[in-house]
């Protein structure tokens, strides 16, 4: 079973899901990059306003300070639970990957963990599945956090903010 990074907007938990069947590729796909501070014209700490008018983000769903956006479709496939989550006070806190997307490190979908160790030398395992490091170049402890399937690749991947207030439970 593969495996992805999902958090709950009103408990901030991490939860582990059931992926679709598709295959990922291991290879960096044609998409945005993701990190150290954001997506494209999407931002770590901008806030909902500001990151509704980039015009990247649709399907508003949450409430209770943490609302949970999806990124438009042509940014590609997210995991289930994946999306933008956006802390009322903080602004956006957390942004997860998709089939299209990529870190700046060739990070995506389907790369090997024995990579995404060389890549990110000081990755730990948080979880079963689950890893986080600092993202290199982020100046506020930003941190990407990480999903592995049963074969040891990248199933889910998430750019998030040292502080995720009420996205975080």
């Amino acid at each position: 079973m593969k495996r992805v990074i999902a958090t709950a907007a009103t408990t901030g938990l991490l939860l582990l899901t059931p992926l679709g069947s598709a295959a990922a590729s291991a290879e960096a796909p044609s998409g945005g990059v993701l990190g150290p501070n954001g997506y494209k014209s999407l931002r770590l700490g901008q806030s909902e306003q500001a990151a509704e008018q980039t015009g990247l983000l649709v399907d508003k769903k949450g409430g209770g300070g943490c609302a949970v956006y999806r990124l438009r479709p042509a940014e590609g496939k997210p995991n289930p639970g994946g999306g933008v989550f956006i802390e009322s006070r903080k602004g956006v806190a957390m942004i997860t990957g998709t089939d299209r997307i990529h870190t700046p490190e060739g990070v995506t979908m389907g790369t090997a963990l024995d990579r995404v160790k060389a890549v990110y030398p000081r990755l730990k395992k948080i979880d079963d599945w689950i890893y986080e490091t600092p993202a290199p170049g982020g100046k506020h402890g930003e941190r990407y956090r990480v999903a592995f399937d049963e074969r040891n690749t990248v199933s889910d991947f998430a750019l998030e903010a040292a502080d995720r207030g009420r996205c975080d439970g």
